[in-house]
């Protein structure tokens, strides 16, 4: 049998390669042995008489029967559905186990199945994404936790993992209307959009929950323009002059005070009592 050539077993091993990723094999040890041959030939290193000869064996046997092979199929294509990047590896490696005629824990199923119902949503509706709105809101959210110490987060788990979601999708967004801002005017932009974050319902819900008093307030301000009142940050009346903005975390609203302009939220009705 003729020796094959450095080129002919690495476009072998390539293909083979590429016909486990699809059957949903990429952890299996032998496609790992076969990425590291193809990458030793691709540096120019040879390999051991046995390494050649294992590698041969399986391009001569192609992609292993599946167990299981239209639920893997199933799964693998869940995994591709736009919107379940997060857990894409967890639904290949679930994929893997079933191909290789595994079993599945009863809470590995649960959870599959719940994974599956949620690729078939997503597939059938398309990703979430906030309105316009509701991204205001969440800008506005942002910022407030923004001021937050280590102490409000490690008393709010499940908010600070929302936050991050949101957060980092807010950042994707900006860069993605600066792009297309400057792409309007007709010139290059330097700035890399790079992949969409996952952000979901129950991140912008939660968010918004918790920033649930200052964001109404934004919304529907407590003191009016042309209103009349106490300044708590001295014996003055303040005269509000606007409508609240967010500054450093709290809402604060634009008053003169003895004929001075400024941003507080040091306000009352009411004069306070002096006990």
């Amino acid at each position: 049998m003729a020796r094959k050539s450095l080129e002919l077993r690495l476009g072998q091993t390539k293909a083979l390669i590429d016909e486990y990723v699809k059957a949903g094999l990429v952890s299996d040890r032998s496609c790992h042995f076969m990425n590291d041959m193809m990458h030793r030939m691709e540096r120019g290193k040879g390999m051991s008489t046995g390494q050649r000869k294992y590698l041969d064996n399986l391009i001569d046997q192609g992609v292993p029967t599946l167990k299981n092979e239209t639920r893997v199929k199933e799964i693998l294509a869940a995994a591709d559905v736009d919107g379940m990047q997060q857990v894409a590896q967890t639904l290949k490696d679930f994929a893997y186990k079933l191909g290789k005629g595994w079993s599945l824990s009863e809470k590995q199923e649960k959870f599959l199945t719940n994974l599956l119902a949620k690729a078939a949503t997503l597939k059938l509706e398309g990703r979430f994404r906030p309105c316009e709105e509701t991204v205001e809101d969440l800008e506005n959210a942002a910022a407030i936790c923004a001021t937050k110490n280590s102490w409000y987060w490690n008393h709010r788990p499940g908010t600070a993992k929302s936050y991050d979601k949101v957060r980092e999708w807010l950042e994707w967004n900006t860069r993605r209307e600066v792009i297309e801002d400057v792409e309007a005017l007709g010139k290059d932009s330097i700035h890399i959009l790079g992949e969409e974050p996952i952000i979901d319902q129950w991140a912008c819900d939660k968010l918004l929950k918790a920033c649930k008093k200052p964001l109404e307030e934004l919304k529907n301000p407590k003191h009016q323009a042309g209103e009349i009142r106490h300044f708590r940050g001295g014996p003055q009346i303040a005269l509000i002059v606007g409508t609240p903005i967010l500054q450093k975390g709290e809402v604060v609203y634009p008053v003169i005070v003895d004929g001075e302009q400024l941003m507080t939220h040091q306000l009352n009705k009411r004069r306070s009592r002096k006990m």
